[in-house]
């Protein structure tokens, strides 16, 4: 029998062993979203002015009789003596010079010290808000490759753990940063690690649940994910001081030490490494936990090499790399228009997430509006992605964040209330929201168990350059050129991704995960649904 019948048959397709290691693997990725997205309130959008020759450090940004003399208002302020919310000093100009040679006074009426007021991230500066930003995708983007290659060389848990202590190291020492290259080491430290966390979680919550549970660990990461943002903008709007708010994220996350004893590897990643005894070990504790009897050198009924491979005389206990991925046709359709849509997801969601005051109101009110409609958007993937379909469910996501982005777009010429801002926010982060976890769920299913960690591993890679671009489109575009520079290249390539799903991906839906290349290649045929991809 395949390994697939003897493990649901004795242990089920979800019961308390599973619950618990989801439970614990969930529990790092609310650390790793508050660390992803941080650095939107660590160096916020603060106003600023040039400092006066004599003026102290400390000074008022607002109030000082004789700064106009000096430094002018923003050029549509009419009343020069009116300084107001909406009416600010022009921020990089001091006697006609657009230098400031006596350094900076800043605003911080909302917020008391920031990576912005400790590094002078202002005027020729203010490009190393993306830079510091990217670094952190980056790090996402080398840990992908790294990571993914390793968790199938070496084990699912053994790498988990070691980007586990990744993050807590970058996490822990973050605050005590003493300047801005240091700061952006960590953070890239930090993106390393995210795959590692994220990415390998869900694959081994994926491998010991049935088909009909697979929607479970996309969802319950995601949930995570989402909680993460909310207790991070919750944080973030209490703690107005960057180094509270990074201690506050950082050290919690050092009780995560204890799970060298509390998870357990990947049965399904031992029995494709032939490692027996081990993965005997691991099912009797989930035996026990689901109150199951596992039979004695149970390995010896599963289906052997030669009997599995004896039309191919392929071993699958080789080590598959990142070019298997293109070397057969369907396996190589499914890679491209996957190395597609994940940077485009990524680009969307991070974009909006960084700025997410990008079509008004307040950024901390409208970052935990987001995180919150994250959780209904989440559920609906859980309640439909099995009636409806990854396929229609990704599209339609892709295809309704655009729409919202194009609505946006056209009526920002006119004077509308917030609330309806708000609400194309809030249905823009919903949909993205739910097109990453279903992608998160739909691509493990794509590729068979010898490569999978491989193409999770890509997959997040290219994911990443969409993170970078989105933070420079965020930190920068958006800030010197408009909305239009976010809005416009999301809304096409959010279609063109929609398009490329609907027509040209196989729908997995209630199928059995693939084991070879050679199952998807050559046995695939004769179970799938008649699709393109065939």
């Amino acid at each position: 029998m395949k390994f697939d019948e003897f493990f649901f048959s004795h242990i089920g397709e979800f019961g308390k062993y599973q619950a618990i290691q989801f439970f614990l693997l969930c529990l790092p990725t609310i650390f790793t979203a508050m660390h992803s997205l941080s650095w939107t309130f660590t160096a916020p959008d603060v106003k600023h002015r040039c400092r006066l020759p004599d003026e102290p450090t400390d000074a008022n940004y607002w109030i000082n009789p004789v700064i106009h003399k000096d430094i002018p208002l923003k050029e549509d302020c009419k009343d020069l003596g009116n300084v107001t919310e909406n009416c600010a000093y022009q921020p990089c100009t001091y006697r006609l010079s657009s230098s400031c040679p006596n350094g900076y006074i800043y605003d911080t009426s909302k917020v008391t010290y920031s990576a912005i007021h400790r590094w002078d991230v202002v005027c020729d500066q203010t490009i190393w808000r993306a830079v510091i930003q990217s670094t952190y995708y980056v790090g996402q983007m080398a840990g992908s490759i790294v990571f993914g290659i390793l968790g199938d060389k070496y084990g699912r848990k053994k790498i988990y753990l070691v980007a586990l202590g990744m993050q807590i190291f970058g996490g822990f020492y973050s605050p005590l940063a003493h300047n801005l290259i240091v700061f952006g080491f960590l953070r890239f430290i930090l993106g390393f690690s995210h795959p590692g966390l994220f990415m390998i979680s869900i694959i081994m919550m994926m491998e010991m649940i049935g088909p009909s549970k697979r929607r479970l660990p996309a969802t319950i990461a995601g949930t995570s994910f989402a909680f993460g943002e909310i207790l991070l903008g919750i944080l973030a709007n209490h703690f107005r001081n960057y180094i509270d708010l990074q201690t506050m994220i950082g050290v919690p996350s050092a009780i995560f030490l204890s799970y060298y004893w509390f998870i357990c590897e990947s049965i399904r990643w031992l029995v494709s490494k032939k490692k027996y005894k081990k993965a005997d070990e691991i099912l009797k504790i989930a035996g026990d936990f689901n109150n199951a009897q596992i039979p004695d050198k149970w390995w010896t009924a599963l289906e052997t090499e030669d009997e599995s491979t004896a039309f191919t005389g392929i071993n699958p206990a080789r080590t598959y790399g990142y070019f298997d991925l293109f070397k057969t046709p369907k396996l190589r359709r499914r890679a491209l228009i996957s190395f597609f849509c994940w940077p485009v997801v990524s680009m969307i969601f991070y974009g909006v997430s960084m700025k997410p005051d990008f079509l008004g109101g307040d950024p901390y009110m409208a970052f935990i509006i987001g995180g919150i409609m994250e959780i209904p958007a989440l559920l609906f993937m859980f309640f439909t992605v099995n009636r409806v379909g990854r396929k229609p469910l990704l599209a339609i996501g892709y295809f309704v964040c655009a729409a919202c982005m194009l609505i946006s777009q056209s009526i920002s010429h006119y004077q509308v209330h917030w609330l309806i801002n708000m609400v194309l926010y809030a249905i823009v982060k919903a949909s993205i929201t739910c097109v990453y976890t279903t992608i998160y769920t739909f691509t493990p299913e794509l590729f068979p168990t010898v490569i999978r960690n491989s193409a999770m591993g890509l997959c997040s890679t290219f994911s990443r350059l969409g993170a970078i671009i989105a933070s420079y489109v965020s930190f920068w575009l958006v800030t010197e050129y408009g909305n239009i520079f976010m809005v416009i290249p999301f809304a096409i390539l959010s279609l063109l991704a929609g398009l490329l799903v609907l027509i040209f991906l196989p729908e997995t839906v209630g199928k059995p995960l693939l084991e070879t290349i050679e199952e998807l290649e050559e046995g695939e045929k004769n179970t799938e649904l008649l699709t393109i991809d065939e």
